[in-house]
């Protein structure tokens, strides 16, 4: 009789081990999953970006992170606000006399964007000259920089490739390069 009690003793703590371990196992199951990654998209990665810590050290990659801000623009889904926080990152890329230009940036934004997203437009792909082939030089005491970019937009199945050229301006305090302005110098309407 007592070998009888000494193994239902030892069953019942066996059972209540592997309870604790299920019970265990299903809580660190939750917690982990709660814990997982959450996939951050381009909208998010470009409102996350701290111009004020982190510029782009080149006008090469100022022009690279306008052309990525328009894309996101064009081409990804954002609530208004989220579309007015990108205007201010692309305000942080202009000069401040370009700024001082501007007329209701804001609204304008919005109306282009949704403009274009209406038209069935987005920002293909976008290329930025490379670091060997810009001109540097100074301009009424300024250090400006000339960067051409091709830009890509697409409707539907056709695509429109256009030159630009960009202007930017060394600040004298930060030593940044802010874009001054740009042009278009070719048009493709094929």
């Amino acid at each position: 009789m007592k070998s009888g009690v000494q193994k239902g003793i030892i069953l019942l703590l066996m059972a209540a081990a592997i309870a604790v371990a299920v019970y265990f196992g299903y809580i660190n199951r939750n917690a982990s999953s709660s814990e997982e990654p959450v996939a951050v998209g381009e909208v998010q990665d470009i409102l996350l970006l701290d111009y004020d810590r982190h510029y782009p050290p080149t006008a090469r990659e100022t022009v690279s992170n306008f052309c990525r801000i328009y894309k996101a623009l064009y081409g990804e889904k954002a609530s208004d606000e989220q579309i007015k926080e990108m205007g201010g990152k692309l305000l942080s890329l202009y000069d401040d006399e370009l700024v001082a230009h501007q007329f209701d940036y804001e609204g304008s934004l919005m109306q282009e964007v949704n403009r274009k997203k209406k038209d069935g437009y987005t920002l293909s792909t976008y290329r930025v000259q490379s670091a060997s082939e810009m001109v540097t030089g100074t301009v009424e005491g300024h250090e400006v920089s000339y960067v051409s970019c091709t830009i890509t937009m697409r409707k539907g199945s056709q695509l429109f490739a256009n030159d630009y050229l960009f202007v930017l301006r060394r600040e004298e305090t930060s030593g940044r390069w802010k874009i001054f302005g740009w042009t278009v110098t070719s048009d493709d309407d094929s």
